[in-house]
């Protein structure tokens, strides 16, 4: 099995960028946090679907 930490630390990094993004959008508030979002997933499944087709493992 190969293990590539750039490419784990690039989705880290995006996967927190987008969170701070959909905070700041208002789409995970407080209220909201701890429940499953539907728009958070999706967003955050795009996003690693995205690195992996330009940097595929």
């Amino acid at each position: 099995m190969h293990f590539d930490l750039a490419h784990a630390a690039v989705t880290i990094v995006a996967l927190i960028v987008t969170n701070l993004a959909l905070k700041s959008a208002g789409v995970i508030n407080e209220e909201n946090k701890h429940q499953l979002n539907w728009k958070v997933f999706l967003a955050y499944f795009v996003v690693v679907f995205i690195i992996n087709l330009v940097w595929p493992i």
